[in-house]
């Protein structure tokens, strides 16, 4: 009779890391801060959930005492069950729980000052505006870096795209034609890097943090000499689209149907981009480039061309976002007015893990972030107004702090290829 001498399968080890159980810890120290902050200070507080363009005379008032202690319950319970031998395959809903609930539990706490009050539909149909910027650079970064480039210069992209976008809008007088100049801007900009990158093999991040100095010193320029005539530095206002009785649907009406266009090509690119990404031979070679450049090759691709032609694509996603900060908000042109979005990009790049829904995703949040920053600094909320002004980009840190570490990107991402190195 044959003897089974095959070797018995190991046990799988279903243990939390230690960085889980450290964050564990954090959200049940978090969580008791909330208690403890309820019972403090947030008695007899209530906070106001108004919807603002549908529903005018409708509005709710909660109390902020029994949500905030709540949701700190909540917050504590999910650490806590970490700590206590929580299987890995359950840290990540856990994880999402304690986060939503935390923060949550801050917004209920932030809207319940005198004067404050939560203009659901408002504010959630300004968070998806505010999150162009974020998606533009960051799928544009995502087409960079799935073809091996490295994109530092999106901040460039959108200082050309905003200034080019406004010039042209006011020389022809067609806020169409600004766009599409803006698009072309933005597209030379990163012409350069991806010839740079790779007909010479520069270091990409060098030229990207060159780039962003080139285009802050000539566009600061040719604004002061903007500035000395008329007519070239106006602003214009793009129309916002109405999609007639969908716009009258409560909450997701205002907030999906009565936007400007920005709003919807920002959409629409995510999901065409994630398509050609995934789903199309061109989107199989890109990552090829991307991951491993050399057996692409080996396979026909010609590497370096199509990370040429790649990259001077992108600048036209990363050019059109530009112009939302002129033509989408109307406003004229000024210095260094894209303040560092372009690098907060690249963060929301990273949190979306390269994936064009993931940039989705956190672009929302980032513009959730900035959307309640403005409007607790315009209620006059007792927040002090540089903590609010900060509080983007302490969150870029935060969020790009916990997943830095887990994120990969392509692995050839920034390495120059060489044909004859195969």
């Amino acid at each position: 009779m044959a003897v089974d001498t095959a070797p018995a399968p190991a046990l799988v080890d279903d243990r939390a890391p230690a960085r889980h159980v450290k964050a564990g810890a954090a959200y049940a120290v978090l969580g008791l801060l909330l208690v403890l902050a309820a019972v403090a200070w947030l008695g007899g507080r209530t906070t106001t959930i108004a919807f603002d363009r549908t529903l005018t005379d409708a509005s709710w008032e909660a109390p902020t005492f029994g949500v905030v202690l709540g949701l700190g319950v909540l917050c504590a319970a999910a650490g806590a069950w970490m700590l206590v031998g929580l299987p890995q395959r359950r840290f990540k809903p856990a994880s999402a729980v304690a986060v939503t609930a935390f923060a949550l539990a801050l917004l209920f706490w932030a809207y319940s000052q005198e004067g404050t009050v939560f203009r659901a539909e408002s504010i959630l149909a300004g968070a998806l505006f505010l999150s162009m910027p974020y998606i533009f650079g960051a799928l544009s970064g995502v087409v960079c870096e799935r073809s091996g480039v490295i994109n530092i210069g999106i901040e460039a992209q959108f200082l050309m795209g905003a200034f080019t976008g406004v010039l042209t809008a006011n020389i022809t007088g067609n806020i169409y034609a600004g766009m599409a100049a803006a698009m072309v801007a933005g597209s030379l900009s990163t012409m350069l890097l991806a010839l740079l990158a790779t007909k010479y093999q520069v270091n990409q991040v060098v030229v990207g943090v060159i780039l962003n100095l080139l285009a802050l010193g000539f566009t600061s320029f040719m604004y002061d000499q903007l500035k000395k005539a008329d007519g070239f530095n106006d602003a214009f206002s793009v129309p916002v689209i109405s999609w007639g009785p969908l716009a009258d649907i409560p909450v997701l009406g205002p907030v999906l149907f009565q936007q400007k266009l920005f709003v919807y090509v920002g959409l629409l690119l995510v999901f065409v981009i994630w398509f050609l990404l995934y789903r199309t031979r061109w989107g199989l070679r890109t990552r090829a480039v991307g991951e491993h450049p050399a057996a692409a090759d080996s396979m026909g691709v010609n590497v370096n061309r199509l990370r040429y032609w790649n990259v001077t694509a992108a600048g036209l996603i990363a050019g059109f976002g530009g112009a939302w900060f002129t033509l989408g908000n109307s406003l004229a042109f000024n210095k260094n007015m894209t303040a560092g979005l372009g690098f907060v990009a690249l963060a929301v790049m990273i949190v979306g893990r390269w994936n064009p829904l993931g940039v989705l995703a956190g672009a929302l949040i980032f513009g959730f972030t900035t959307q309640i920053a403005r409007d607790l600094s315009a209620a006059g909320s007792g927040v002090p107004g540089e903590f609010l002004q900060m509080l983007p980009y302490a969150v870029t840190l935060v969020v790009v702090a916990g997943l830095i570490g887990k994120a990969k990107a392509p692995a050839a991402d920034g390495v120059p290829y060489n044909p004859g190195d195969k």
